[in-house]
């Protein structure tokens, strides 16, 4: 190990990463993007989210909310069971075979189902989320900005022509071709 930790390679890289670490901690960048944390932290509508998400809830430990629980947790069981009995018999099915025969579906339809995916599974993660009482502002944020990209990917399904033709995606080719090119 000590053959590997004191090679010239590893020394370098190591020198590498240690000097890009001293530059950033005294890059302006730092200073920048600490002093912009410490506005967002001083802030009221910080603060006004701090106080929605992280409150206690109260319905936690109440009847009617593991009443509810309960009556998901059957619901739950049953669409599990239906879905074994089920699923067989969709799988082995003339309608599932000709549609996984189907040549030619398109890029705009795909793209348009993936977005409808990806709006689809921050939906249920914030839905998970509320239930469980493990909302935090990290996990809003990562879900909102996923739900906003697959809105983009939507949009793009639907304009597909209109993207594939726009100022901005032939400015991209154009970059890509003088860059690797």
């Amino acid at each position: 190990m000590s053959y590997i930790t004191n090679s010239v390679f590893c020394r370098f890289v190591l020198y590498i990463v240690r000097s890009a670490l001293n530059a950033y901690d005294n890059s302006m960048l730092k200073r920048c993007v600490g002093a912009i944390g410490i506005c967002w932290q001083n802030s009221i509508v910080h603060s006004i989210i701090h106080r929605y998400i992280y409150k206690k809830p109260y319905f936690r430990y109440s009847l009617v909310y593991r009443m509810i629980q309960g009556l998901a947790h059957i619901v739950d069981r049953l669409c599990g069971f239906l879905h074994r009995l089920i699923a067989p018999a969709i799988k082995g099915s003339m309608l599932y075979a000709l549609v996984n025969k189907v040549k030619g579906f398109g890029a705009g339809n795909i793209t348009y189902l993936a977005g409808i995916l990806l709006m689809s599974i921050p939906i249920g993660s914030i839905v998970a989320m509320i239930i469980t009482d493990s909302v935090t502002l990290t996990n809003m944020v990562l879900c909102w900005v996923i739900f906003a990209v697959g809105m983009f990917v939507v949009l793009c399904g639907i304009y597909m022509t209109a993207f594939l033709s726009s100022i901005a995606v032939r400015a991209v080719k154009w970059l890509t071709d003088i860059m690797l090119g």
